[in-house]
């Protein structure tokens, strides 16, 4: 079995690491390394881990930076205790404050990176966010959207009165259980004013990939009987996507952007 087969979270590799390096710190002195060298190890050591780690999960460049200043930072504080330690002296306020601003500071950038990577604890959100219907919160970074999305909005706010005043009813079925690289069936039911099934329209969905547009596609939709429409659809990677939902029937023009989520 490989040595990392297994994806750590950050939390784990980040403080996981700091246990290593202060362990490896006090058993390479013992062993009678200087304290200068000792610290360098503490710091050298783990760093080298998780770069061999980081070919087989690769975690990005910024997390990747994270643990280097961390691991750095660290061993620069271990070198300097363990210096005053061996000559038996205090350290002024002063220094102590300053070193405690920088090594709360990258604490908290870790914080914020694990959060925008991973999201939230499942504890915290199921205790202090709304959650509506029960369903799973998601709290991660979903990335951003390409820019030449943003000349789509245009048109789509000059169609809102029209589309407010045609009074549709939309019932998509489907999108709320779609799975990882798993094929499925998406139902739309249209119907007018009335409720009666609006009949041979043109119906399709782009699903936009946050950050990565090269996984955009578009499905389109066949009526199987009147008002109910139907297409399959499979989704290549899991996490947050943006659906745009156009209907077209005559003059008549419908649409609908949301998020979906996408499991494993």
């Amino acid at each position: 079995m490989p040595i990392f087969a297994n994806e750590l979270s950050m939390t784990e590799t980040l403080f996981g690491g700091l246990l290593v390096a202060v362990i490896l710190f006090f058993l390479v002195r013992k062993a009678g390394l200087s304290n200068f060298w000792a610290g360098v190890l503490s710091g050298v050591l783990p760093f080298i881990t998780y770069i061999a780690y980081s070919s087989k999960h690769w975690p990005g460049g910024d997390v990747l930076t994270i643990h280097f200043a961390v691991y750095l930072a660290n061993a620069g504080l271990l070198i300097v205790f363990g210096g005053m330690q061996k000559k038996k002296e205090n350290m002024h306020w002063a220094p102590r404050v300053i070193i405690g601003f920088f090594m709360g500071l990258l604490l908290l950038n870790a914080i914020l990176l694990s959060v925008a990577t991973r999201g939230l604890p499942d504890l915290i959100t199921r205790s202090f966010l709304p959650n509506p219907a029960n369903r799973q919160v998601h709290t991660g970074f979903p990335g951003v959207i390409p820019h030449d999305r943003n000349k789509l909005y245009e048109s789509h706010v000059q169609k809102i009165e029209q589309q407010k005043n045609l009074g549709w009813n939309v019932d998509i079925q489907g999108l709320d259980v779609l799975k990882n690289n798993l094929a499925s069936n998406i139902t739309i039911k249209l119907s007018d004013k009335q409720r009666q099934p609006i009949v041979a329209a043109t119906i399709t969905i782009e699903f936009w990939r946050m950050a990565n547009s090269a996984d955009d596609q578009t499905i389109r939709f066949s009526e199987t009987k009147p008002g109910e429409y139907h297409a399959m659809l499979r989704l290549s990677d899991q996490g947050l996507w943006l659906s745009d939902l156009e209907i077209v029937k005559g003059e008549a023009h419908y649409a609908l952007k949301q998020p979906i989520t996408v499991g494993q």
